[in-house]
């Protein structure tokens, strides 16, 4: 089964990119706790455009309606894929 998004390393070389391979509008607030408990972040903000998840540690992700995420934090490309996948799992759009 191939992945249903691409992770790069963003422009700014702060963090990394997760675009999905298909459009989808995700209900941001409606799977906020899921994916905080998928992923140990809490929720710092849950908006229908944008939900913010953080840790006490510099761990960010930041997640948009459409599925795009950036994340922060990580320190490599195949742990912001492990990270990117444990999302995924939780949310039935991706």
């Amino acid at each position: 089964m191939s992945s249903p998004f691409t992770v790069k390393l963003c422009s700014e070389k702060v963090g990394y990119e997760v675009h999905l391979k298909r459009r989808v509008m995700i209900d941001l607030p409606s799977i906020a706790e899921q994916v905080a408990s998928a992923t140990g972040l809490r929720v710092r903000v849950a908006l229908p455009v944008i939900l913010i998840l953080e840790s006490d540690t510099s761990l960010s992700v930041t997640m948009f309606q459409d599925g795009r995420m950036l994340l922060r934090g990580i320190e490599s490309q195949d742990e912001a894929e492990a990270l990117a996948s444990k999302i995924a799992a939780v949310i039935p759009e991706m």
